[in-house]
This record gives structure tokens, C-alpha cells and sequence, in this order.
């Protein structure tokens, strides 16, 4: 499948491929770990966010 734009298509093998595999069965997702760091920053923020406005 191509698509239009910036995009760059790798083939999927070996533990990935695995994981996708499942999670795509299950209804999961897979992310990696940059995803991660990301949204524990955000629910960092928000949390942090909640916890100034109930002083």
C-alpha cells in the first residue's frame, strides 16, 4: 500500500510483527517507547494541573 506524503514504509518482522499481530486480535494498540515518555508527561500535567486548581 503507498500513501501520499512524508511517509516511510518498513516491512514488520519478528517480535513486532508478533506484537502487532496480537494486538491487532485483542483490539490493543502497540506504541513505542518515545509514545510512552509522552503521554506519562501529559498525564504528569494534568495531574499536576488538577492538583493547583483543588488548593
Amino acid at each position: 500500500m503507498k500513501y501520499s506524503g512524508d511517509t516511510v514504509s518498513k516491512p514488520v518482522v519478528g517480535r513486532e510483527a508478533e506484537l502487532l499481530s496480537e494486538a491487532i486480535k485483542t483490539g490493543g494498540y502497540v506504541a513505542n517507547e518515545q509514545a510512552w515518555v509522552t503521554i506519562r508527561r501529559i498525564t504528569e500535567q494534568i495531574k499536576k494541573e488538577k492538583s493547583n486548581t483543588q488548593k
